[in-house]
């Protein structure tokens, strides 16, 4: 749809143009023809159009992030499992919180994961009893025994479970296939769902760890606009300078809630930061949904008349 604005607004820009009172009194002093309107459109001859060929360099560099990236939280889930064996409910706890960052710093690929995303970061919603269900699993089931039970003890098989998986998620990434329009597209939805389900209390209401959720939100979505930031550059680089602006304003943000090095319950901030924050996280997702537009692989649409019809070429 913006191409489609874009293409009329430019058309209706250079129609003025036309228009305008020049010296040689009208078009009929030696002017060309009016253009149609689509031959005007030119960002296509001046830039090559991204190809799914072009997203290979960086879903191959996110797919590394998330091996990486995953490797740390079995390193967590570990500490996560001594804890609780020893029935020491605050390092289980500290645990949780590092493991659970850890996995929304890859939320670009999500969509990828399958089956594997469920096991690991399943929410009792729409499950047959709820927290009650079997298909309960992974880190908010063990979220739900550490924070709202208070229980190391209900907590040691869902967290043996959870090992389990993320080991075999670990093993998965090598295959999973990145779709091109899905990755750039979550350049933004990260940050949107985050505001959505962290931000709102809805993701993690029995630990309140929106903030750290948004930490390796953030990480991660600066992960992905790195890895697109030649295709973007070239294209607007003043979109990727005001998008990099809104990132670090909202890891300033951030950062300046942490209380003795640690980021605080969502639920203990104080009502205007947690409208700073949501603010913030909302116009980073705004300027970061620019993205898509500019790197979409998918062939151009034709451009349209004023009612909608493409226009005759």
């Amino acid at each position: 749809m913006r191409r489609a604005v874009l293409a009329t607004v430019v058309g209706v820009a250079v129609l003025a143009a036309g228009c305008g009172g020049g010296n040689d009194g009208g078009p009929s002093a030696g002017r060309p023809p009016a253009a149609k309107l689509a031959s005007r459109v030119v960002l296509s001859g001046n830039i090559p159009r991204v190809r799914p060929a072009d997203f290979r360099a960086p879903t191959a560099a996110y797919r590394r992030h998330v091996r990486a990236t995953l490797k740390v939280m079995l390193q967590d889930v570990a500490r996560l499992r001594s804890a609780v064996a020893a029935n020491d409910l605050a390092a289980a706890r500290r645990a949780w919180l590092a493991a659970d960052e850890r996995y929304e710093e890859i939320g670009a690929a999500y969509g990828a994961f399958g089956a594997l995303d469920a096991a690991v970061n399943r929410r009792p919603a729409g499950l047959p009893g709820g927290e009650r269900s079997r298909d309960f699993t992974g880190l908010h089931r063990v979220e739900l025994a550490l924070f709202e039970r208070g229980s190391t003890r209900d907590a040691a098989p869902a967290a043996a479970r959870l090992s389990r998986d993320v080991a075999r998620l670990r093993t998965h990434v090598g295959r999973i296939q990145i779709d091109p329009l899905e990755y750039s597209l979550r350049a933004h939805e990260v940050l949107e769902d985050t505001l959505h389900l962290q931000l709102s209390g809805q993701a993690s209401p029995w630990s309140g760890a929106a903030l750290t959720a948004l930490r390796g939100n953030l990480r991660g979505t600066r992960v992905v606009v790195n890895s697109l930031r030649k295709l973007l550059v070239r294209r607007n680089p003043a979109i990727v300078t005001s998008a990099d602006r809104a990132l670090s304003a909202l890891d300033r943000a951030l950062t300046a809630t942490e209380r003795h090095g640690a980021l605080p319950r969502w639920d203990t901030l104080p009502q205007t930061e947690r409208e700073r924050l949501a603010g913030l996280t909302a116009a980073a997702a705004e300027r970061l949904a620019y993205v898509p537009e500019l790197v979409d692989p998918r062939p151009a649409r034709p451009v349209q008349r004023a009612f909608g019809d493409p226009e005759v070429q």
